[in-house]
This record gives C-alpha cells, sequence and structure tokens, in this order.
C-alpha cells in the first residue's frame, strides 16, 4: 500500500481521500500526476494506492473513510474489480462513491455494471484523459458531499423526533425548537427569528443567540409578520421581505394554525363562528448573494420547523386541556365518593339494628330447637331428630351470612369513614388490605381471581397513617389485576406479600400476579399519565399515575414495578411506618395529577 501526499509519510489534513486500486503501477502513476496540483473546494487531494483485491480488503478492514473508489475490474480474476464493489458498498460509508475503470470495456456491459453494483462512473483507459478524469472525480466529490450533508441531517432530524416524544411542558418546546432554529442557522448560514403567536408578542417569539443580536429590530419583524397576514400572503411559501416592508435579504414564511378552543385574549371569532387561528411566522436574514436553489431549500426547512412546531405545540396544549379535564372528573368523582361514603355509613348504621335483631333471633332459634329436641321423650326422638338437624343446619346457614353481611358493612363503614377523613389513625394494616379483599370480593370472584394476603406471624403491622388513600391504592392494584393481567374470563392468583422492615421504620408491600406482564415499551413509563396498554378496553392510562400521587405525595413512599411478558407482575410498595402530615388543602388534591 502507498500513500501519496505533497509531504512523504505524513496524512494530509482536511484532504479529500482518493483509493486506487489497480496492479498497473503505471496507472497509479499517471493518477497521482492528474490530480497532484489539483484541489476542490479548497482541499487538495490525498491517494492511497493498493495493487490487488486481497490488499484492498485488507485496508478497508481497518475502517478508514474514502470520498473516492478508482478501481480496475481485471487484477487477480476477471471480475476482482466487480467482487471489490460488492465488499466497498457493505463496508464504506454510503456517501463514498466508486469510478470503475477497465482496459476491456466490451467484456462487461456498462449499463448492466452501473446498475448491479451501484457504481457512479465508468471509464475506459483508453479514453481518460486528464481533463476528463479530474472532472469525473469533481463530479463524484460533490455527489458524496451531498449524500453526507443528507445522511447527516437525516440523522440530526432522527434526532430531533425522537427528543420530541419527551417534551411535557411548552417551556421545555420553545427551548428544544430554539435549538433547532441553532441547527437551522448553522446549515444555511442565516439567522432566523421565529414568532408562533403574533397576539402574544413578545412572549411568542423563539430566538436564537445570533437572533437575539437583532432585537432591536424585533418589533419590526413583528409588524411585516402581521403585514403578510393582512395581505393574506400564502401560508408555508417564503415571500421576498420587499412584500412587507424589510430588505431585500430578508424572507418570511407564513403560517396559521387552528385551534379547536377559543383563543387569548384580544381574538375574535371568525365571522362563521369558527374558532380563530393562531397566527405566526418565520423571518430569516439572509446572505444578499443567495442563490434562488438555496433559497428555496431553507425555506423547505422552514416548513419543516413550522410544521413540527404546530404538531408539538398543538399535543402540548391538547394534553394541557386532558389533564385539566381529568382533574375536573377526578374532583367529581371524589364529590361523587364521599356522597356515596355518607349514604353508606348512613345506611350501614340502619342496617346493623335490623342485622342485630336477626342474629339474635337466629341464634335463639338454635337454643330453643336443643331445648325442643331435649323435652321430647327419648321413645319419640327419631321423630324429630331429622326435622332439628335440618333447623340446626338452616340456622348455621343464616347465621353464617348475617355475619359475612356484617363484616361487609362494617368493612363499608370503615372505608367510607376513611375517605371522607384526612386525619392519621393508627390502624393494622393487614387489617386494612382484608377490608380492601372483602369489599370487592364479588368482582374478584366473577374474574375469578384468588387473592392471597400472606404476612410474618411475628410482625408488629401498626401503621400510623392514611388507611383511605392505602386503601384507593390497593383497590386500584386490584382492578389493574382483574382488567389487564389476564385474559377475560381467565384469572389467575394474586398475592400480596407484608413485610415489617424495622430498620428502615417502614413497611413493604409486594403485590404480585402471574399474569401476561407489562411490555418492554410502556413498562419505563407506565406510573406517567395517560400511559396505557389497555386503551381498547377503557384504559385511560390514569391509574397508576394517581397511585405513584398518593403514594408519593400523601403516603410518602415510593413504588416501583418488576415485569417480563408472560411472566407476570410485581408492585413493590414501600411506606413509612409513620406518614407526615400533607400538604394540602384537601383530600381530593391527591387526586390530580402533578
Amino acid at each position: 500500500m502507498t500513500v501519496n501526499s505533497p509531504t512523504p509519510g505524513k496524512r494530509i489534513e482536511n484532504a479529500w481521500r482518493i483509493l486506487v486500486v489497480d496492479d498497473d503501477p503505471d496507472v497509479h502513476s499517471v493518477t497521482r500526476l492528474v490530480l497532484k496540483n489539483k484541489t476542490w473546494r479548497g482541499q487538495r487531494f490525498e491517494l492511497t494506492s493498493v495493487y490487488s483485491q486481497a490488499e484492498a480488503i485488507e485496508l478497508l478492514s481497518d475502517g478508514v473513510a474514502y470520498h473516492i473508489a478508482l478501481v480496475d475490474v481485471v487484477m487477480e480474476k476477471q471480475d476482482s474489480g466487480l467482487e471489490l464493489c460488492g465488499i466497498i458498498r457493505s463496508t464504506c460509508p454510503r456517501s463514498t462513491r466508486i469510478i470503475l475503470r477497465t482496459g476491456q470495456a466490451g467484456a462487461v456491459p456498462e449499463e448492466t455494471v452501473l446498475n448491479e453494483y451501484d457504481i457512479d462512473y465508468y471509464l475506459h483507459k483508453m479514453d481518460m484523459d486528464p481533463a476528463r478524469l479530474f472532472a469525473v472525480v469533481r463530479a463524484c466529490l460533490r455527489s458524496s458531499q451531498d449524500i453526507s450533508t443528507l445522511l447527516a441531517y437525516g440523522k440530526q432530524l432522527q434526532s430531533f423526533t425522537k427528543a420530541l416524544q419527551h417534551v411535557s411542558s411548552a417551556d421545555d418546546l420553545k427551548v428544544f425548537m430554539g435549538e433547532a432554529l441553532q441547527f437551522l442557522e448553522l446549515k444555511h448560514n442565516c439567522t432566523i427569528v421565529f414568532n408562533y403567536d403574533l397576539f402574544a408578542q413578545p412572549e411568542a417569539v423563539i430566538a436564537t443567540s445570533k437572533s437575539h443580536q437583532l432585537d432591536d429590530r424585533r418589533e419590526v419583524f413583528h409588524q411585516a409578520l402581521r403585514l403578510a397576514h393582512a395581505e393574506r400572503l400564502e401560508p408555508m411559501t417564503e415571500h421576498p421581505g420587499s412584500r412587507v416592508g424589510l430588505e431585500e435579504p430578508h424572507f418570511v414564511v407564513v403560517f396559521e394554525a387552528r385551534e379547536e378552543e377559543g383563543g387569548g385574549a384580544g381574538r375574535k371569532a371568525n365571522e362563521d363562528g369558527s374558532p380563530p387561528a393562531a397566527l405566526g411566522g418565520l423571518v430569516f436574514v439572509t446572505d444578499s448573494g443567495m442563490r434562488d436553489n438555496a433559497r428555496r431549500d431553507l425555506a423547505a426547512d422552514a416548513r419543516l420547523f413550522i410544521e413540527n412546531w404546530c404538531i408539538a405545540y398543538s399535543t402540548l396544549r391538547l394534553r394541557e386541556r386532558l389533564n385539566q379535564e381529568q382533574m375536573l372528573r377526578d374532583e367529581m368523582y371524589q364529590d361523587r365518593l364521599e356522597s356515596i361514603a355518607a349514604m353508606v355509613t348512613g345506611v350501614a348504621h340502619e342496617l346493623n339494628t335490623p342485622l342485630g335483631v336477626a342474629r339474635t333471633a337466629s341464634s335463639m332459634i338454635g337454643d330453643l330447637s336443643d331445648e325442643v329436641l331435649a323435652a321430647i321423650p327419648s321413645e319419640s326422638v327419631g321423630e324429630v331428630a331429622e326435622v332439628i338437624s335440618d333447623v340446626r343446619e338452616s340456622v348455621r346457614l343464616m347465621n353464617k351470612n348475617l355475619d359475612r353481611a356484617h363484616r361487609l358493612i362494617q368493612s363499608f363503614r370503615k372505608l367510607s369513614s376513611s375517605q371522607l377523613s384526612d386525619q392519621r389513625t393508627r390502624c393494622d394494616l393487614r387489617a386494612v388490605i382484608d377490608d380492601c379483599v372483602e369489599t370487592i370480593g364479588p368482582e374478584l370472584k366473577r374474574n375469578s381471581i384468588a387473592v392471597s394476603v400472606q404476612s410474618d406471624s411475628g410482625d408488629d403491622l401498626t401503621w400510623h397513617g392514611f388507611p383511605g388513600h392505602l386503601s384507593q391504592i390497593i383497590i386500584n392494584l386490584l382492578q389493574n389485576a382483574m382488567r389487564y393481567a389476564y385474559e377475560p374470563g381467565e384469572g389467575g392468583p394474586v398475592n400480596i406479600d407484608l413485610i415489617a422492615v424495622p430498620d428502615a421504620n417502614s413497611f413493604r408491600i409486594v403485590f404480585a400476579d402471574r399474569g401476561k406482564g407489562v411490555d418492554e415499551d410502556i413498562r419505563p413509563k407506565m406510573f406517567e399519565p395517560f400511559i396505557t396498554s389497555g386503551r381498547e378496553i377503557g384504559g385511560t392510562g390514569l391509574g397508576l399515575a394517581i397511585i405513584q400521587n398518593i403514594l408519593t405525595n400523601i403516603l410518602g413512599g415510593e413504588i416501583a414495578c418488576e415485569s417480563s411478558p408472560g411472566k407476570g407482575t410485581r408492585f413493590i410498595i414501600d411506606l413509612p411506618a409513620e406518614c407526615e402530615d400533607p400538604q394540602i388543602d384537601a383530600p381530593r388534591d391527591v387526586y390530580a395529577l402533578n
């Protein structure tokens, strides 16, 4: 291998790297003579010479990138060069251009070679003169640079698109789009000012460090954009600044973004009653010598920028409105819950008396049946023994169901009273969870969910906290298990393990199912609002977000999730044994998402 540069033994910085593959040393010499003193776009040429396909393959394995490869067709074999072209395409950057040279042009059809091996030029050695060789090299370099630029822009655009997915607020979006403007300024060597809402000037201006130098002209740009809208200039099309009172090197692009709801202060509805539009635009200051094609490229990027802004900003506004609507729905839900809780408390109080009377009466029936049996002569006992046995079984069933009804009413009273109260109470953690399971027991049974609550008999599970909020967490998790963990009608087990952690003065609740698990793409963001895999069955994606909010802001705890598709899901909840008073005005605030 030989590297030909003006200073032997040294590589040229910022040079056009040319790989010459040919088994004829004279071809290397003449190529070096043609390009020795040539430059293109201020850069010289660096030639690397190899003399066989094998030597070229070894060189390419080092990972050095070349702008152009000049390849001979016939070397070790008749088609060594063609094979090498395939290797170059699979190992070199996509911007590498290939020029194929041969002294046996009739052996391979030119069109077949160009199409099959993605070759840029096909030169006959007999017809190649210095001017033509340099012209071909220069054209390939231009193509290589254009492809490199497109690949870089495509990569940058992918990065922008990916980053947009993680923007969570309008302020974040403004910062991000400011960086996108800087990218456009560097790409097109211009200065850009973007106003996304002419009704909110100057708050709605996104500018860069370069465009901040034009702050004294900001009002001029603002008036120019308003004039562009007043003159009804075609949206999303570049217009010379002279049409709206700006100097010739300036251009403007305006847009209208229709809103689903009424706009801000100062806006009037359209005559047809439709919502007003958010009017905006972009001003870019360019070099007076910018060519038409460069200006069109800039305008195309400007349109793409505006479209991305409109989509992202509208999405954020929609998300904000949905959050507000959800907060209102949560408040209404909590109001209904409080009303229901008050009603349940009253109903439970009224039912306790007749249930107590019924329980006493059933006990008396059992006692009376024993007395009747004892008073019957022994010779007649056999006749009534079967009747007495049926009475006793009926009394047993009656007592069992009366006791169950009493427990349910007590669970309702505990749940409703704790939901209405934001006061901390000392309670048994196991009892709170048992009450939740019993409260929605019929629903669990209908869905074939078998819940097992386990705790170490030696653990002290006395908790000083908010049982109502913990009840909502456990019930939400149970409802999630019924809805998402198992296929409809299939059901399965749910295990709830309670663990006291004395060293940390805390408790750990492990809630586990053996169901379908959580998809890999959802699990990292499953506690974010509106993230759900059950949209098609009515899921809103708010349950886990509310759970995390209650745990963090009210109970002072944490929640984590471990899950694998097909292997079930485990929620690990860590609770402090002593909860602090929350910094809220009323219990309902905890249901509003942060």
